[in-house]
């Protein structure tokens, strides 16, 4: 099993995507590259807009944060060299939030892997030219010191210590926001564990069904989707 996730979401965008956790449904679209105002161009490199937009009201701080690391994350993904001067607009919309409060900063950190998720597949939906795919997972550390991947609603309410971490198929870190109570100790468990099960769901066909315990440790939900994804895009010469 894995994440609810639909490509082509949206019939005016370039590419989009809906991705849905346990806790977050979010709807990603992708434009570009498309002219960007004089002011805001980058001789080298296309430049990268992400708008965050809450499930209800309008954006603040929280989103203007938000947007900022998911930005970044995007950037050491995408090969904006080969678009100089343009801009890459990626539109990220929360539509389903846990229905149970949230502290402030744990609500901000589970967010996180939903929107890079989504903005990944909108992205590939959009045939953007990507140096690598990544993935990102939502652990959190429970009252038993027991590091629960993808927890639920309650867990999360009543946890010590939330963790968002993103990685590429080649092992590299490229997200890891933090907020309760840790230890270096335990950050370093649950960094290992993010990147395993980060790069489970990557996973190419040879390495399906990584095993951990004597149990699968994550479904490739992944490169299942880049793989339908691919094969949609070129069922156009099979039919000729």
């Amino acid at each position: 099993m894995g994440p609810d996730t639909a490509h082509h979401a949206l019939k005016r965008a370039d590419g989009s995507a809906t991705f849905s956790s346990k806790l977050f449904t979010v709807l990603a679209g992708v434009n570009g590259p498309v002219d960007v105002q004089r002011r805001d161009e980058l001789p080298e490199e296309a430049a990268i807009e992400v708008n965050i937009r809450p499930s209800s009201g309008v954006g603040g701080p929280r989103e203007r944060w938000l947007e900022s690391i998911v930005a970044a994350v995007l950037r050491s993904v995408l090969l904006v060299h080969i678009h100089p001067r343009t801009l890459i607009q990626v539109t990220l919309q929360i539509t389903k939030t846990p229905s149970l409060p949230l502290r402030g900063a744990v609500k901000d950190i589970a967010v996180l892997p939903p929107l890079i998720n989504a903005a990944l597949l909108a992205l590939a939906d959009g045939g953007l030219p990507l140096q690598s795919t990544i993935a990102a997972g939502l652990f959190a550390v429970l009252t038993t010191d027991e590091a629960r991947e993808e927890p639920s609603e309650k867990e999360l309410a009543g946890c010590k210590s939330v963790h968002a971490l993103a990685y590429n198929n080649h092992g590299d870190m490229l997200l890891s926001e933090s907020a309760g109570k840790f230890d270096l100790e335990g950050w370093e468990q649950i960094a290992n564990q993010a990147e395993e099960s980060c790069r489970a769901a990557m996973a190419s066909s040879d390495e399906d069904g990584v095993v951990m315990d004597g149990t699968d440790s994550a479904v490739p939900w992944l490169r299942r989707e880049l793989t339908s994804k691919a094969q949609a895009a070129v069922a156009w010469r099979e039919a000729t």
